[in-house]
């Protein structure tokens, strides 16, 4: 196929960094060799049905504790994003703190008013 990367080689996008493809067949068939492409610091993403399914980062150090805590910070900066993104496609970008405020008001007299019917 013209526009799909062949298997192994960097997927090239304007908006990710680039990484390198395995896919779980050449992960469970010929672990050596990825262990070989992860020694040269890159990340890997791991391939399976033609979907990127997860990203294989190389730990040279050993401090998985650190890589993790890394990876959940970056989860949390991504998430963050998306819902700044939302907000200024929503208009909630805009509001004021007063009228904040009022929807939080309103979000807790409807929790209060749901906990007291149950």
């Amino acid at each position: 196929m013209p526009g799909k990367p062949k298997r192994g080689s960097p997927k090239k996008s304007a908006a990710k960094p680039e990484t390198g493809r395995v896919t779980y067949r050449e992960l469970r068939n010929t672990p050596g060799r990825v262990w070989e492409r992860l020694a040269h610091d890159q990340p890997l993403t791991l391939v399976a049905d033609g979907e990127a399914k997860a990203v294989v980062i190389p730990v040279p150090d050993g401090d998985v504790a650190t890589a993790l805590e890394a990876y959940r910070r970056g989860r949390a900066l991504i998430a963050l994003r998306r819902i700044r993104e939302r907000a200024r496609h929503d208009g909630t970008a805009a509001l004021t703190l007063d009228q904040i405020n009022e929807v939080v008001r309103e979000v807790r007299r409807e929790r209060h008013r749901r906990e007291r019917e149950d």
